[in-house]
């Protein structure tokens, strides 16, 4: 079956129960990535480390990850949107766990925190070569989109208006830049995710908590019709939770951030 995951956000110990969890309920589970494997969380590594020797997995990109492809090999996906460059969105980023990222790969965090505030090309490129090749390619291969007969996967947004169908979302996302864009920077309003949608398939989604939603108190998938947002803040605050929700029967499996196991 296939078991659609939301935002990791460096949070390992999560992630790991998470899926050993699945695996006991599922003996051959595919699983999808909503995106946001990095910043946050303390285990940023260890995470794409995990994913890496998942045997059947796929994976969309998120906005920090396509943000730390920037840093690391000065172009992305959504091609800097904000006309910012590597040193630019290191210096951003820092604010928002791309510390905690680096430091799992074994930077130094003093060290990080000088170049946050002496900005210096040469030295940045020195200092991410503590990750590895593999952990790169993985990060530079992010796709914006996982597309099934009945299912797309992304990270943000798709436009309620926009067809998810002839043309693909994937081959629309190769010509048009502002749809990279959106696709992994956008956000749904409360009346979008309430509304008929233009598409012919379900769309799930991270990126915006759900917590942020007016009367959504509870850290649980917001859905609307043909939408599911997954984001349930394992890594934002001390009740997130990392969330796994099968789109073959609806069945859904949350743990803690520490593990734990929620019924």
């Amino acid at each position: 079956m296939r078991w659609i995951i939301g935002d990791i956000h460096g949070m390992f110990v999560a992630l790991d129960a998470l899926i050993n969890q699945i695996e006991r309920q599922d003996h051959s589970p595919h699983l999808v990535f909503v995106g946001d494997y990095v910043n946050r969380g303390p285990d940023s590594r260890k995470v794409i480390d995990r994913l890496l020797a998942l045997p059947r997995a796929s994976f969309v990109r998120g906005n920090h990850d396509d943000i730390f492809d920037l840093i690391l090999h000065s172009q992305s996906f959504s091609s800097s949107p904000d006309g910012i460059d590597s040193m630019a969105a290191f210096t951003w980023f820092m604010q928002f766990g791309l510390d905690q990222t680096l430091v799992s790969y074994g930077a130094d965090l003093a060290e990080l925190q000088w170049l946050q505030v002496h900005p210096n090309f040469e030295k940045l490129t020195q200092m991410l070569r503590c990750v590895p090749d593999r952990h790169r390619q993985f990060i530079k291969d992010l796709p914006g989109v996982v597309e099934h007969p009945d299912i797309f996967v992304a990270h943000a947004m798709w436009n309620v208006d926009e067809s998810d169908l002839a043309p693909s979302i994937e081959s629309r996302l190769k010509g048009e830049a502002h749809l990279r864009h959106q696709i992994i920077w956008g956000r749904y309003s409360g009346e979008e995710i309430r509304r008929h949608k233009r598409w012919k398939r379900t769309g799930y989604f991270g990126h915006t908590p759900v917590l942020n939603y007016r009367d959504h108190e509870k850290p649980v998938p917001l859905t609307g019709p043909s939408i599911v947002l997954l984001d349930t803040a394992a890594a934002l605050v001390p009740e997130g939770r990392l969330t796994a929700l099968c789109a073959d029967d609806g069945q859904m499996i949350q743990v803690s951030r520490r593990g734990e196991i929620i019924a």
